[in-house]
């Protein structure tokens, strides 16, 4: 049966060639995709002379070698949130057979949200209303998890549409009776716009303590699009602080980007930590997301944590769109 994944290229990096293999295990009616395949599809595409077989195999090696790498590092980093593994003999990436567990959708989520626009992997990737829920609601749920995880407290989804339909008074006065520090401009600054949606910050968070103020607020913004590098949230917090806020008790504030991706290139995440102060990237997020739903459970405050189940229903809508296109 044929996968909505499209060949690899040479132009793929080890962090693109592991996505290939996860979307390919993910679409496969057997839930794996063999390395085998993709080396043996990479090395028809090079131009290497017949006789140069030491070069071909050094190259080979060097590409198992970075795959393993990466596949063991995204491992590492995520623990038991990470729904793939390589079996006993690094020749298949394998799908957890409890991948539609929800501890396993915020991964699933990410991979999938990076290939939305200008994939040279995913060849059908979610449109219509199934890329309206996934950039209006199923990120933004998971967003708010993470940076609630983050936190280690409760959070609140600011970021437009709201699906409690709240204005952002109302939202602003919910959170804080919640204990976060603050309170609300009731009217708002006469500088907002009427027509103002979310002032551009999309979560907000801070740290339970028991009582105010928190010792740390978080401001965080959800970028889906690959436009994510030029959108830091500090100054849309500062201008929404001012439009919306007063009596800010908490002096430490937390400025956190959020993102699906995976920056694999470490001098260019280093940088990208500086200009956007934090970031909950592809390998951070699902960890603190599921790390926010525990919390949930355990009587914390968080937006979306009641609505986990639409992650895992979604993602099962999507498959059954791309497979049957």
């Amino acid at each position: 049966m044929p996968i909505p994944v499209d060949s690899p290229t040479l132009t793929l990096a080890a962090d693109d060639l592991v996505d290939w293999l996860e979307l390919t295990a993910l679409f496969s009616p057997f839930g794996l995709a063999r390395l085998d395949a993709l080396l043996g599809s990479l090395q028809e595409l090079e131009e290497t002379a017949e006789d140069d077989i030491g070069e071909r195999d050094r190259r080979r090696e060097q590409r198992i070698e970075s795959l393993e790498n990466e596949v063991e590092f995204r491992r590492r980093t995520l623990g038991d949130t990470y729904p793939f593994e390589l079996d006993e003999s690094g020749e298949e990436l394998i799908l957890n057979e409890n991948w539609r567990e929800p501890r396993f959708s915020f991964y699933m989520i990410c991979l999938i949200t990076t290939h939305v626009s200008g994939s040279t992997i995913l060849a059908l990737p979610p449109t219509g209303d199934l890329l309206t829920q996934l950039r209006n609601k199923i990120f933004q749920i998971v967003a708010t998890l993470g940076l609630a995880g983050l936190a280690t407290g409760p959070a609140f989804s600011v970021g437009w549409p709201r699906q409690s339909r709240e204005t952002i008074i109302e939202l602003l006065t919910r959170a804080a009776a919640m204990g976060g520090g603050f309170s609300v401009r009731n009217p708002p600054s006469a500088y907002v716009s009427p027509h103002e949606k979310d002032g551009g910050v999309d979560v907000i968070a801070w740290t339970a303590e028991g009582m105010p103020p928190p010792t740390a607020f978080f401001f965080g913004q959800t970028a889906s699009g690959r436009n994510w590098r030029d959108k830091p949230v500090k100054e849309h917090a500062r201008v929404f602080g001012q439009a919306y806020m007063f009596d800010h008790m908490t002096g430490n504030r937390v400025y956190v980007t959020i993102i699906p991706y995976r920056v694999f290139d470490d001098a260019f995440w280093n940088t990208l930590h500086q200009f956007h102060m934090a970031i909950l990237d592809r390998l951070r997020l699902p960890r603190r997301a599921w790390q926010g739903f525990q919390l949930a459970t355990q009587g914390v405050s968080i937006d979306g944590s009641e609505r986990v189940h639409e992650l895992t229903r979604w993602l099962g809508e999507y498959l059954d769109y791309a497979n049957a296109s």
